[in-house]
């Protein structure tokens, strides 16, 4: 990106070896028998309890739990195909829903309720990118993906059923990123044409307008939460190989509430994987060009990058918060085998 403007959220730093956060981290432990494909996607269902999702070889989508310290022997199938990877999200009450894009375009969704999976049920939609799904309020997730002409389809599940999938005109070039903004709203970004981000708000029934933060990204974005006033930050890979953030105050729905990008350095293979480990933190992690998964953590000000280790492939970790202060993230190896890894 060429605007590189400091903000008080996201300090340039380079990928760079920290003893203190090495420390911090455990070790990476295998996830289980099971191959995935694509990026995966975690959620958290209670304390020291996540759940993750991702895309089998036979285009079906596999799911694992993990307790805090070992995850179950193998990774279960859920029934249909798709052709998308997953997004997992928390309802707020102690669900988690997964969904991906059918191979026919529907919306394909299950929900855990902490023990089981429900069977695979559908949404009829005409999806062209895989969904992203965010908490709205306590029992309700709203998921939105990219459609034939670029806008954004979405549809809201309010504990029972979904509502008719409507769009909102815009011109992604990416698939979306939405997270909750812990404040009655979700927050979405999107690249368009020009490799700019565009970012919209979901919040009393109604989408706020979609605003031009700028930037110049590539991939897709990631945006999380801070559980903290409303902020929610997203991130970007850069046409220079590093990765770029901007923070959304929680103020007025208007572009300057959100900072300009600034640069957290690196030299990464893909998009950060980002989750809030506790109000107002964030633990990210990237694979870097080295097939190593590097870790960042924000607490006021960021760590810097810290090299923990692990092999990876290109794509982002998929990180979740463990609700003990750590978070749990995944990464695909080279063999497409998924190991995880918790800190700090």
């Amino acid at each position: 990106m060429k605007r590189i403007v400091l903000c008080l959220l996201l300090l340039p730093l380079c990928l760079a070896l920290s003893p203190a956060a090495w420390a911090s981290w455990g070790s990476f432990i295998s996830t289980g028998t099971g191959t995935g494909f694509g990026t995966p996607s975690c959620a958290q269902v209670s304390s020291s309890h996540v759940v993750c999702a991702v895309r089998s070889g036979k285009a079906a989508i596999m799911v694992n739990e993990f307790n805090g310290t070992a995850w179950g022997a193998k990774w279960a199938n859920l029934a249909g195909a798709v052709s998308s990877d997953p997004s997992c999200t928390s309802d707020g009450t102690g669900n988690v829903i997964c969904a991906a894009t059918a191979t026919n375009g529907n919306l394909q969704w299950s929900i855990f309720n902490g023990t089981t999976w429900s069977a695979s049920a559908k949404v009829s939609a005409a999806l062209y990118s895989a969904p992203s799904c965010a908490e709205y309020t306590a029992g309700q997730v709203l998921c939105a993906a990219r459609n034939v002409s670029g806008g954004l389809a979405w549809s809201l599940y309010n504990g029972t059923a979904w509502s008719a999938f409507a769009n909102v005109a815009t011109s992604a070039v990416s698939k979306p990123s939405c997270s909750t903004d812990n404040n009655s709203g979700v927050v979405c970004a999107i690249f368009t044409t020009g490799s700019a981000t565009l970012v919209n708000r979901f919040a009393s029934g109604a989408w706020q307008g979609f605003l031009n933060i700028g930037g110049l990204a590539g991939g897709n974005p990631d945006c999380v939460s801070l559980n903290s006033g409303g902020k929610v930050a997203c991130f970007a890979k850069a046409y220079n190989t590093g990765v770029y953030g901007s923070l959304f105050n929680g103020g007025a729905w208007v572009a300057g509430d959100w900072a300009a990008y600034g640069a957290l350095g690196g030299s990464v293979n893909d998009n950060a994987g980002c989750a809030n480990q506790a109000a107002g933190q964030l633990v990210c992690g990237v694979v870097a060009i080295d097939n190593a998964f590097y870790g960042d953590v924000y607490t006021g000000s960021w760590t810097g990058w810290a090299k923990i280790g692990g092999t990876g492939v290109g794509t982002p970790p998929a990180c979740a918060p463990l609700g003990t202060g750590q978070a749990v993230c995944i990464i695909v190896g080279v063999d497409n085998k998924l190991t995880s890894i918790v800190g700090p």
